[in-house]
């Protein structure tokens, strides 16, 4: 069997609420490890919400979620893979156990978070979305595929601001969350292991990033450029190709469905966060926490944080 995995992000570049980083792995039979996984799962999956009639949208995040959308068709993927896979999730708190993307002490320093819980799913029903799930199920079943594993990393604006205070770097930070991911992945896999990892940024080069937290394993440059960079990773018995790809989640069905997992939990958090300071604002717009809009919501919402003692460092990154 080969292990076909994916790692991609979501909240990178807002100013407010968590970066969620998440990595999706399928067990695949060796003669079927060259196929696209979207053609491979054709009958259960499709790469976009257009026409797919009974077929799950397995698609980069951003086509799928917008405000008219809603969290809808990120919902029906995360609900229909988890079920696909015998795990059932009732709530946020759940969710996040599942995922193991989080610890209490880290969230109990957040008003908005600690001892915060809420059902799930929030705008599809687990009725609707059961055929979704056990068509999946049959299908990869049918095909010989398994998902082994999914898991999901969340830095909070706290640990984001001490870990870029101590890198200088934020694309540091963001490769250093992302490699306890592809740690894990090279850790818990034997046999053939094939990694895409979303490209970050403008980065070309990501071999010495890789010797120096991989220590002791093998690592060869295959290749290096704008559009794709690609490395061999290789101890006795084990070998991993990772390879960072620009738009990942265009090319690779499992980058695709790490990016649905790390948006939708983002936005649970960003819902959280909102509904703190609804409570003191009724008719407050809530926000995504982008820059532009960042700058509205904060303004908004200043007499309030100085009220509550809310301190910057837990609500505001500083890069």
């Amino acid at each position: 069997m080969a292990i076909l995995a994916g790692i991609d992000e979501a909240g990178y570049g807002p100013v407010l609420g968590p970066l969620v980083i998440s990595a999706v792995a399928f067990d695949i039979p060796d003669e079927k490890a060259d196929c696209s996984l979207w053609r491979l799962l054709k009958d259960a999956v499709s790469d976009t919400l257009k026409g797919k009639k009974h077929r799950l949208a397995i698609a980069d995040s951003k086509k799928l979620y917008s405000a008219r959308t809603g969290l809808k068709p990120l919902e029906e993927v995360v609900f229909s893979v988890l079920l696909s896979r015998d795990v059932k999730i009732a709530s946020f708190c759940q969710l996040l156990d599942v995922l193991s993307c989080y610890h209490t002490k880290i969230l109990d320093c957040y008003p908005w978070y600690t001892e915060k819980d809420y059902q799930l799913p929030l705008t599809a029903s687990v009725s609707s979305v059961l055929p979704y799930a056990n068509l999946l199920k049959y299908v990869l079943y049918e095909q010989g595929v398994q998902i082994p594993s999914i898991g999901c990393r969340v830095v909070t604006v706290k640990e984001w601001n001490e870990q870029v205070e101590l890198s200088g770097n934020k694309s540091t930070v963001l490769f250093d969350n992302c490699i306890s991911l592809i740690t894990g992945i090279w850790n818990s896999y034997d046999g053939d292991i094939r990694l895409v990892v979303d490209k970050h940024g403008g980065r070309n080069s990501y071999f010495y990033l890789l010797k120096d937290r991989l220590p002791g394993a093998d690592i060869s440059v295959l290749k290096e450029g704008a559009e794709v960079s690609v490395y061999r990773i290789s101890e006795v018995e084990k070998e991993m190709q990772i390879s960072f790809v620009k738009k990942g989640e265009n090319a690779c069905m499992t980058v695709a469905l790490a990016s649905i997992f790390s948006k939708y939990i983002r936005e649970l958090f960003m819902r959280l966060e909102n509904q703190y300071w609804i409570q003191f604002m009724p008719g407050l717009k809530p926000t995504a926490g982008y820059y532009e809009d960042a700058q509205r919501f904060l303004s908004e919402i200043d007499s309030i944080r100085k009220r509550e003692a809310i301190q910057d460092t837990i609500l505001i990154r500083n890069k």
